[in-house]
């Protein structure tokens, strides 16, 4: 399209890249534009900025913008790259794609090597990003990913399920016995392969995360029955309590020995996987 103005210095304006126009009467002033396009497979949206960090446009992956000539960023999903738009050329850059597999309802979230976050999707949904190194966290576990230009990198959670017959929550703790998720029982969590422990009640258990797996690690039921309004108190075998509950309401713990104390009394019990024991008081 061609436009008409008086003779003059003007400012051209394409996708608010600037270029400067000198118009002379009876000449034709061109100002030769480029294209840039970011390729990807994702149905996501990069951002082109300039030098100062503003927006200039937007658009979804695959698809082109034009510019003025000049040096410009192009950013998505938060991490970015520095780009140059050339006269009447096609200026191409290609995402890495970054895929978290999991089993469960749940989210991964993408970190730079500084921690700050960059983004987040559900787990097997894909995110685009600048070829580089990140970091993936889920459920308070984490690892680090390359993210290569033109492939597709996946990282594979294992899931862990305790199983039981109560309605209570298991929690799931590192090494240094920080706490890096909770849930209810029967229902699972997604995390980085490893080794963790898992508590019932207080009471441990060790478990495994494997890439691609749901590893189900079954409780047992304890129920102390009885009349009344009393509380039964559950101990290890070190007199440390584990948990405590009403006569008659029951409580999940790892297969193992534990004693049982009501009022004054205690005794020893022994408590088998997937199977309910009944102290009957």
């Amino acid at each position: 399209m061609v436009s008409h103005a008086k003779p003059g210095d003007y400012d051209a304006k394409l996708n608010n890249s600037h270029h400067p126009v000198h118009v002379r009467e009876k000449t034709l002033a061109n100002c030769a534009a480029g294209t840039f396009v970011l390729r990807g497979s994702t149905d996501e949206y990069y951002y082109v900025i300039d030098s100062t960090g503003s927006e200039m446009a937007h658009h979804k992956i695959g698809s082109g913008l034009a510019f003025f000539p000049g040096k410009y960023r192009v950013k998505v999903n938060n991490t970015s790259t520095d780009i140059e738009v050339k006269p009447a050329a096609i200026t191409d850059l290609q995402t890495g794609i970054l895929t978290v597999q999991g089993t469960t309802d749940e989210y991964y979230y993408v970190r730079d090597s500084a921690g700050t976050e960059l983004a987040h999707q559900k787990l097997s949904r894909p995110l685009a990003f600048i070829p580089g190194g990140l970091n993936i966290r889920i459920n308070n576990t984490s690892a680090p990913v390359q993210i290569i230009a033109g492939k597709t990198t996946e990282l594979k959670t294992g899931g862990v399920v305790a199983r039981g017959t109560t309605n209570e929550y298991y929690y799931v703790f590192d090494g240094t016995g920080n706490e890096l998720a909770h849930q209810k029982l029967n229902s699972p969590l997604s995390l980085v392969e490893g080794s963790y422990n898992l508590k019932v009640n207080n009471a441990p258990m060790p478990v495994k995360a494997d890439a691609g797996k749901m590893n189900e690690y079954d409780t047992a039921t304890l129920s102390v029955n009885g009349s009344g309004d009393q509380y039964y108190y559950v101990f290890d075998k070190n007199g440390t309590e584990l948990g405590h509950n009403k006569l008659n309401a029951p409580l999940a713990f790892p297969e193992g020995s534990y004693s049982v104390k009501v009022g004054d009394q205690t005794r020893p019990v022994s408590l088998t996987a997937a199977k309910t024991t009944v102290v009957n008081w």
